[in-house]
């Protein structure tokens, strides 16, 4: 399984993304599973996973996981989703993304920032 980053604005997705899909392209997906290899993908770059979902074929797709990649003030909110049909992993900043998971994932995101700053 491969990963394909999704950028419809027109512009270069950020660099951070880009080096997500690529390292995920080399993970085992059949001796990790999902969410080891995307937990291994971001140990290699520097990223975080905020959290990983089942979505039994929603959308088109069985797994999702948000993470945050680059630094905390300057940091990149992205998805990750296997789909369904088997073809490579999207990978896709989340504010561009059309996922209702989305959503959720930048409203995680700003509650863990309201934590660590209280």
């Amino acid at each position: 399984m491969t990963a394909s980053i999704v950028e419809e604005s027109g512009t270069a997705p950020p660099l951070e993304l880009v080096e997500l899909e690529l390292v995920l392209r080399h993970q085992d997906f059949v001796e990790t599973g999902f969410e080891g290899a995307v937990r291994q993908a971001l140990e290699r770059i520097g990223g975080s996973l905020l959290f990983r979902m089942r979505m039994d074929g929603v959308d088109g797709y069985d797994w999702v996981a948000a993470v945050q990649l680059g630094h905390e003030e300057n940091h990149t909110l992205a998805i990750v989703a296997q789909p369904t049909d088997g073809g490579p992993l999207l990978v896709e900043e989340a504010a561009s993304s059309k996922l209702p998971v989305a959503r959720l994932a930048e409203a995680y995101a700003d509650l863990m920032k309201q934590f660590a700053t209280s």
